[in-house]
C-alpha cells in the first residue's frame, strides 16, 4: 500500500508535490484549501481524494504524512496537530513569519520524535552534495552569494502579514545553502537599499556574515531585477567552490558545469519527496536533510536579518 499523503495548500507547491507523491506510487487521500475550485483542479490528479476547505475537517488518523503548502502566515497550528497525532510533516520554507509561529512544534518534536522535513530544496541536488563533498575538512574562509530575480506573482508573496516579505519568503533559500555548507551563522549585520515593495516589505538587501566558525560571508538579495542572476561561492584555504543558477549547479576546475545538462525543473521536487517517503517508511530520519530543528536554525537568522535592516545594527542570532 502506498503512503498516503494530504496536501494543505493548493497553489503551485500544493500541486508539485500532489503530483511527486502520486508519481512515487503515494496516495492523495485529501486535499484541504478555501478556494475549492483551486482544490478540485489538483484533486483532478488524484481520483477518488477528498476535498475539504479547511483542514481541521481532515482525519489525521487516515494519513501517514501530510505537506503544509500554504502561505507562510498560516502555518504552525496545523503542524502542531499533525505531530501531536504521529503524522509526519512536510512544511514549505519558509516554516512561518518568524521562528516563534514554529516554537509549540519544536516543543512537541522534544517529547515526541515524528519525521519531519522542510522544503528547502536546493540541498537535495546533487551539485550541492557535490559542492559540500568537496569542501570537507576544507578551511574555510569566506562565502559570497547573490540572488536577483523579479518578484513572484502570486498575492500574498510581498505582504510581510502573509509571507515574512521577499527576505523571509526568498532570500532565506542563501542563507540556508550559507549554514549547510559552511555552518551555522553568529551575528549578521544588514542593510537595504532602493524602494521597498508596494506593501511597504524591503526588497533588497546586502547582508554580512559571521559563522560560528568565525568564517566571513555576504549575501546580496533583491527581488527587483528583470532576469536572474543567482550564484554562490565559498573560498576556502587551497581553492574556492562555485555554484551558479536557479539550479545551483556546480562550476568546475576545467570551466565545465555539473551536472552538465540542465535538470528538469520539477525534478528537485520528486527528489525531496523521495526522501520524505523513504524516512517515512524506515522511521529513520536519516534520508531528510532538512528537518524542523534545523530549519529553525536557518530561519533564526533569517529573522536576525530581518531585525538588522530595522536597527541598522549588528545583530546576533538567538
Amino acid at each position: 500500500m502506498g503512503i498516503r499523503v494530504a496536501v494543505l495548500g493548493c497553489g503551485r507547491m500544493g500541486r508539485q508535490r500532489a503530483r511527486a507523491a502520486l508519481s512515487l506510487g503515494g496516495r492523495v487521500v485529501a486535499l484541504c484549501d478555501p478556494d475549492l475550485p483551486r482544490a478540485h483542479e489538483v484533486a483532478a490528479l488524484a481520483p477518488g481524494s477528498r476535498v475539504l476547505p479547511d483542514w481541521r475537517d481532515l482525519d489525521l488518523a487516515s494519513i501517514d504524512g501530510v505537506f503544509v503548502c500554504t502561505p507562510p502566515n498560516a502555518r504552525g497550528e496545523v503542524e502542531v496537530r499533525a505531530l501531536e497525532a504521529g503524522v509526519a510533516v512536510f512544511v514549505e520554507k519558509p516554516i512561518g513569519l518568524s521562528a516563534s509561529q514554529s516554537a509549540a512544534a519544536l516543543e512537541v518534536l522534544r517529547r515526541k520524535p515524528v519525521i519531519t522535513a522542510v522544503g528547502y530544496m536546493n540541498r537535495y541536488r546533487p551539485s550541492v552534495q557535490a559542492a559540500r563533498d568537496a569542501l570537507g575538512g576544507k578551511v574555510i574562509l569566506g562565502l559570497s552569494g547573490n540572488w536577483a530575480g523579479a518578484r513572484y506573482a502570486v498575492p500574498w508573496w510581498d505582504h510581510e502579514t502573509l509571507s515574512g516579505g521577499p527576505v523571509n519568503e526568498q532570500a532565506t533559500h542563501l542563507v540556508d545553502l550559507a549554514r549547510y555548507l559552511v555552518g551555522d551563522i553568529r551575528e549578521v549585520h544588514a542593510m537595504t537599499g532602493g524602494p521597498p515593495g508596494p506593501h511597504g516589505a524591503p526588497e533588497a538587501a546586502a547582508v554580512s556574515l559571521r559563522f560560528a566558525g568565525d568564517a566571513l560571508g555576504t549575501v546580496l538579495y533583491t527581488c527587483q531585477a528583470r532576469q536572474k542572476t543567482i550564484n554562490l561561492q565559498v573560498i576556502t584555504e587551497e581553492t574556492s567552490v562555485r555554484l551558479e543558477g536557479w539550479d545551483f549547479r556546480l562550476r568546475g576546475d576545467d570551466g565545465r558545469l555539473f551536472p552538465e545538462v540542465e535538470p528538469e525543473r520539477d525534478k528537485i521536487f520528486e527528489l525531496e519527496v523521495a526522501a520524505f517517503f523513504a524516512a517515512i517508511r524506515k522511521d529513520s530520519t536519516t534520508p531528510i536533510l532538512s528537518d524542523l530543528p534545523d530549519a529553525m536554525r536557518t530561519q533564526r537568522t533569517v529573522d536576525a536579518i530581518r531585525r538588522s535592516l530595522r536597527s541598522s545594527r549588528i545583530e546576533p542570532v538567538d
